[in-house]
C-alpha cells in the first residue's frame, strides 16, 4: 500500500530499479499513446482516443516515469485537448466531495504527529502491565498498535513511529545467529501497517476509490459499509501477517523492557486533536445509526453530513484553539494545527484521487469500458460475479506489486465495474476484491512505503522480503475471496 508524496528511503538496488522503470516507462509512454491513436480501431472516435490516453497513464503509473500525482494532474487537460470530454466535465473531479474526506482525515493526523498523539498511543499499549516485559506479548502489542494506528493514519507514519521503538527493544539487539532477530518482528510490522488501512474509508486511498466508482455506477456504499468489509479484512489479514511471520515459538520466560520517553501530561493541543477526532467519527457513523433505528429523518441527515463535509468542519477547532504551548518568544499564540503545517499534507493523493476518477468516468461516458470488458470476457472466459472477482483480485495484488496502490485502484476499478455489466451481476464484489487486493503487495521494498522503510534498516535481507511476501500474497488473495465470498452475501450485496 504505497502512499506516493512520501519519501521512501533509497538504496542502491531500488534507485536502480525505478531508474530502469522510468526510462522505459519515458520510452513506451509516448510510443503506446502515437500507436493506438494512430491504430483503425472499431471505436467511436472519443473512445479511441481515450484509449491512447488510457495506455500512456497507464504505463506511466506502473514505470512512475513522473511522479504518479502528476501523471494523475495532466489526465484533465488531456482529456480536453484530445476531444475526450470538455473542460468542466474533465476537472470537476478533483473537487469530488469524497476527496475532501481524506483532506480532512490528513488533517487530523498532520495534527496528531504535530502533538505526538500517535507516540503517546503507541507508547501506551506496548508499555502495558500485561505486555512489558515478556517479548512475545510485546511483539503482538506493537503488532495491534500498528494495526489500529494505520486505520486512521498513514501507513508510512504509522511504520515510521514503531520501527525505531521496535530496534530499540533488547531482544532486537543482533547476535551471532544467522537469521536476525529483528528480521521477522520488521516484516510483520511493515505487513500490518499496509494491512490495517483496510479498516476504514480514511485508511487508505483505495479504499475511497472503490466507493467512489461505486457510486458512480449508481451503488451507495458509505462510510459504515465500508466497515462491514474493511475491519474484518483489516483483522484477518493483519492475523495472517502476523503469523506467516513468526519464526517460531515465542519464548514466554524471555525478559523485555520498553522504556517509553518522557511524555508528560496531556497538552491541549492533544486533547483538542482528540474532540476534533471523536467529532469525526461520531459525523461519520451518526447517519448510519440514525437509518438503523428507523429515525424519520435519517434520509435528510445523511444528505446533511457526507463523510468529506464532517471531515473538514471537525478540522475547524484545530484552526480556532489557540495552543500557547506552541508559541515562540514574541510571536502570536499559534492555534492547535497552523496552516503552514496542514497544508503539507499528502495533496499527490488528491490528485491522484481526482485524476483516477476523471478518467474512471470517461470510461464509462465514452464506452471504452464496456468495450474493454468485452475483449476481457472473451479473453477469460469469466462468466460469473465469483470468478470476476478472483480474476480482479489476483490482477490488482500483481499489479501493487510495481505499482502505486491508488494507481491500481483508478485502473482496475471502473473495468471490473464494466466487466459486471456485462454479466449482469452486482459489480460490489469484483469492486471490492480490487479496492481490498490494492492493499496486499508484500514482496518487494518498492511495492508499499511500509517495506521500503523496514528494508532500509540494513536487518530484512530482499530475498526474506521476497519468500515471506510472496507467501502472505497468495495468503491474502485466499484470505480476500473467501472474506468477499461471506460478507456480501450476507449484507445483501451480490
Amino acid at each position: 500500500m504505497r502512499e506516493i508524496s512520501q519519501t521512501q528511503p533509497k538504496d542502491s538496488a531500488t534507485s536502480t530499479s525505478r531508474s530502469v522503470r522510468g526510462i522505459a516507462g519515458g520510452i513506451l509512454a509516448p510510443l503506446a499513446f502515437a500507436a493506438l491513436w494512430l491504430a483503425p480501431l472499431p471505436l467511436e472516435p472519443r473512445a479511441h482516443h481515450l484509449v491512447a490516453i488510457f495506455a500512456a497513464v497507464l504505463i506511466a503509473w506502473v514505470s512512475e516515469v513522473v511522479p504518479v500525482a502528476v501523471t494523475a494532474l495532466m489526465v484533465a487537460p488531456l482529456l480536453v485537448v484530445c476531444g475526450v470530454t470538455d473542460a468542466a466535465s474533465a476537472f470537476r473531479h478533483y473537487a469530488d466531495p469524497l476527496l475532501f474526506l481524506f483532506v480532512g482525515g490528513f488533517m487530523l493526523a498532520a495534527s496528531m504527529q504535530r502533538h505526538g498523539l500517535d507516540r503517546r498511543f503507541a507508547w501506551a499499549v506496548i508499555t502495558l502491565p500485561f505486555v512489558r516485559g515478556v517479548w512475545w506479548r510485546t511483539r503482538l502489542a506493537i503488532v495491534a498498535a500498528a494495526t489500529l494506528m494505520s486505520i486512521w493514519i498513514s501507513n508510512t507514519a504509522t511504520c515510521a513511529i514503531f520501527v525505531p521503538i521496535l530496534l530499540g527493544l533488547p531482544a532486537m539487539a543482533r547476535s551471532d545467529a544467522k537469521i536476525d532477530p529483528a528480521t521477522a518482528p520488521l516484516l510483520a510490522l511493515a505487513y500490518v501497517c499496509s494491512t490495517g488501512g483496510l479498516g476504514t474509508l480514511v485508511g487508505t486511498p483505495p479504499n475511497g476509490i472503490t466507493v467512489r466508482h461505486l457510486a458512480n455506477a449508481g451503488v451507495e456504499f458509505g462510510f459504515v459499509e465500508w466497515l462491514a468489509i474493511g475491519v474484518p479484512s483489516a483483522i484477518v489479514l493483519s492475523i495472517a501477517a502476523t503469523l506467516i511471520t513468526t519464526r517460531g515459538p515465542p519464548n514466554a520466560s524471555e525478559e523485555q523492557t520498553a522504556v517509553p520517553p518522557p511524555l508528560g501530561p496531556w497538552s491541549r493541543g492533544e486533547l483538542v486533536t482528540v474532540l476534533c477526532f471523536a467529532t469525526a467519527i461520531l459525523g461519520w457513523t451518526l447517519p448510519a445509526i440514525v437509518e438503523a433505528i428507523g429515525l424519520p429523518f435519517a434520509r435528510d441527515l445523511n444528505a446533511r453530513l457526507p463523510p468529506g463535509a464532517v471531515a473538514v468542519l471537525a478540522c475547524l477547532p484545530l484552526f480556532l484553539v489557540p495552543d500557547p504551548a506552541r508559541r515562540e518568544g514574541a510571536e502570536a499564540v499559534p492555534p492547535v494545527l497552523p496552516w503552514s503545517t496542514a497544508v503539507r499534507i499528502d495533496w499527490g493523493v488528491i490528485l491522484l484521487f481526482g485524476g483516477g476518477i476523471a478518467l474512471g468516468a470517461q470510461l464509462e461516458d465514452t464506452g471504452l469500458a464496456s468495450a474493454l470488458a468485452e475483449g476481457i470476457v472473451k479473453a477469460t472466459g469469466a462468466t460469473d460475479v465469483w470468478t470476476l472477482s478472483a480474476i480482479a483480485c489476483l490482477t490488482t495484488i500483481v499489479l501493487s506489486e510495481v505499482a502505486s496502490n491508488t494507481a491500481a485502484a483508478n485502473i482496475l476499478v471502473p473495468l471490473v465495474i464494466a466487466l459486471a455489466r456485462e454479466f449482469a451481476v452486482s459489480p460490489i464484489p469484483p469492486a471490492l476484491a480490487v479496492g481490498i487486493g490494492a492493499s496486499v503487495g508484500f514482496m518487494l521494498p518498492i511495492a508499499t512505503a511500509p517495506n521500503a522503510l523496514v528494508y532500509a534498516t540494513g536487518r530484512v535481507p530482499q530475498g526474506s522480503m521476497m519468500r515471506v511476501g510472496l507467501l502472505l500474497d497468495l495468503a491474502c488473495f485466499v484470505l480476500v475471496m473467501l472474506l468477499i465470498r461471506v460478507i456480501c452475501p450476507l449484507m445483501d450485496w451480490v
